[in-house]
């Protein structure tokens, strides 16, 4: 997938994400059902890995090799990568790391929390609307589950990670 095609991707869901979010009042927003996180921690999770992600991809691309290596593949699709992702998760033995886990919902104030995810992602897409084609292709990043993966593999990632939020938010919010 080309990166338009993908910065086009991120930005519109992002557009749906806050858009829905802002349409949830604070009893929604902070509702758990069946011991499932809620919608602010589902946010707050995407806030971590979007803190993490942002300054990785910053990062000089000779820097990037001398950490993680030169990729010696062709980057996977969006669905093999999302289809891998899902293989590593049949197990039921694959969680998010401790760093990642959402905080208490009671204890997060949502309009902070929104406003921190918002303007994380208006930096990524930023990023992802400069980053030149080959970088995406030449430059491996480390992922907790799924290894080293080519920077627009990360790109792919982002999308499905948030989509599967979304579609978590908003089933949470359809039960309560």
């Amino acid at each position: 997938m080309q990166k338009s095609k993908i910065y086009q991707q991120l930005k519109d869901q992002h557009q749906e994400m806050m858009s829905y979010l802002h349409s949830l009042d604070q009893e929604q927003i902070h509702q758990q059902v069946d011991g499932k996180w809620s919608a602010l921690q589902n946010v707050d999770h995407l806030l971590k890995s979007v803190k993490v992600v942002n300054p990785a991809v910053r990062k000089p691309s000779i820097l990037l090799r001398s950490a993680f290596g030169k990729p010696n593949r062709e980057a996977r699709t969006y669905e093999a990568l999302v289809q891998r992702y899902q293989e590593k998760l049949k197990d039921g033995k694959a969680q998010s790391p401790k760093e990642y886990q959402a905080a208490d919902s009671k204890d997060m104030d949502a309009q902070s929390i929104l406003q921190d995810y918002d303007n994380e992602m208006q930096t990524f897409l930023k990023f992802v609307a400069k980053v030149k084609e080959r970088k995406l292709d030449r430059t491996l990043l480390p992922h907790p589950l799924l290894g080293r993966l080519l920077m627009r593999e990360v790109l792919y990632f982002m999308h499905y990670h948030t989509d599967h939020h979304l579609a978590a938010i908003k089933k949470s919010v359809v039960q309560a």
